[in-house]
């Protein structure tokens, strides 16, 4: 899977009903209908942060990057249906913070409850290189009551 440069023409794939700032962001089943979707703003220019676009199936964000510590937070939203191709989608944000962007440490943030139909967020997760760094328990109100969320992260070591 390729990511290109976002467009205009893209600003759509920029909200869905997905928790905020989440690092894989999947569609909920039960989103309810009065409440608005979790939006991004488009890039601002100011160089803090790069945003990419999968085909017409998902945004890729790069965001509080710090290029001297070399580091930012990942974000994806994927739009509803998930594609297919969610492991590629996954690798290709990765390899490209950590090689095209020259990043050294990506992080992001991750809720269990929201997981793919078959239930392997973890071996998704995993398969990009990343790994569990921490459970902050009771981080966010989702599907009304408190859920935990979990900060999964991968380094460069080259």
């Amino acid at each position: 899977m390729r990511l290109r440069g976002y467009r205009d023409r893209d600003a759509e794939l920029l909200s869905g009903p997905w928790p905020p700032g989440e690092l894989l962001g999947l569609p909920l089943p039960n989103w309810p209908a009065l409440a608005p979707f979790t939006s991004v703003p488009p890039p601002s220019g100011e160089g803090d942060e790069e945003l990419c676009v999968a085909g017409d199936a998902a945004f890729v964000r790069y965001t509080d990057i710090d290029w001297v510590r070399r580091r930012a937070r990942l974000e994806i939203g994927v739009r509803h249906p998930v594609p297919e191709g969610l492991d590629a989608l996954l690798a290709a944000a990765v390899a490209h913070g950590l090689r095209r962007l020259n990043l050294h440490r990506l992080h992001g943030w991750v809720t269990p409850l929201v997981a793919p139909a078959d239930g392997g967020l973890a071996g998704t997760l995993s398969k990009a290189g990343l790994v569990r760094e921490a459970t902050v328990p009771e981080h966010l109100w989702l599907a009304g009551r408190a859920v935990d969320r979990e900060i999964w992260g991968v380094v460069r070591d080259d």
